[in-house]
């Protein structure tokens, strides 16, 4: 038996590890964009990724090399697909979904990607088991605003105390909370600074998976 009926998942950081590829991808925009490949702190990149988000970083490294933001993410998403290309999914997440489905459970997709997503969980053949999702095709804000996460709780007539935000950001604990689900936060790395007061925190799915069986 699982603790929730519904489970609401984040793509980026928390399926699947695709900072890896954004940040060399975001550096090659630098590069490009005229900035000195010995002054790039790779480091910073991802942390501003991680810590806040994508959006964060271009606000940050515009301001700090004086760059056209509107060049600077035109360059970026040039490469930046085929920089995640190979992509992993995180440790842990296969079991963990099968077993949600595996006890009458639902999962569903809430990402700031275009439905190109359900394509990559296609080939990590995670694709069956979901449900739905939302993605930056459905025009919903972006998180922490709750309007795609209600969009799919409306959807299927979801009571949002069976349900849970799964996120490695405070904006998708928040996004979680703002629509009356719980929220957990996936933070492999000890590097999130919590300020969503998410109901789990978990540096592995596996964590999760046992936190979650009840």
């Amino acid at each position: 038996m699982m603790r929730y009926q519904h489970y609401f998942w984040d793509f980026d950081g928390t399926l699947v590890n695709t900072y890896p590829g954004m940040v060399r991808a975001f550096s090659d925009a630098l590069v490009a964009s005229g900035v000195n490949d010995f002054e790039i702190d790779t480091e910073a990149i991802y942390q501003a990724m991680r810590q806040h988000s994508v959006g964060t970083a271009f606000q940050r490294f515009m301001a700090e090399y004086q760059l056209d933001e509107e060049r600077l993410r035109k360059i970026y998403q040039r490469s930046v697909g085929e920089a995640i290309a190979n992509a992993g999914v995180f440790d842990g997440v296969a079991d963990l979904l099968s077993a949600i489905v595996a006890a009458g459970g639902h999962n569903y997709l809430e990402t700031h990607r275009d439905k190109g997503a359900l394509d990559f969980l296609g080939d990590l053949g995670l694709a069956d088991y979901f449900t739905d999702m939302v993605t930056a095709d459905d025009h919903f804000p972006r998180k922490p605003d709750p309007s795609g996460l209600q969009s799919l709780l409306t959807r299927y007539d979801i009571d949002p105390k069976a349900a849970i935000m799964i996120g490695d950001r405070n904006l998708d604990i928040a996004a979680g909370h703002r629509a009356g689900m719980a929220g957990a936060m996936f933070d492999p790395e000890h590097m999130i600074v919590d300020e969503s007061q998410p109901e789990v925190r978990v540096t592995r799915m596996a964590e999760l998976q046992e936190w979650l069986s009840v």
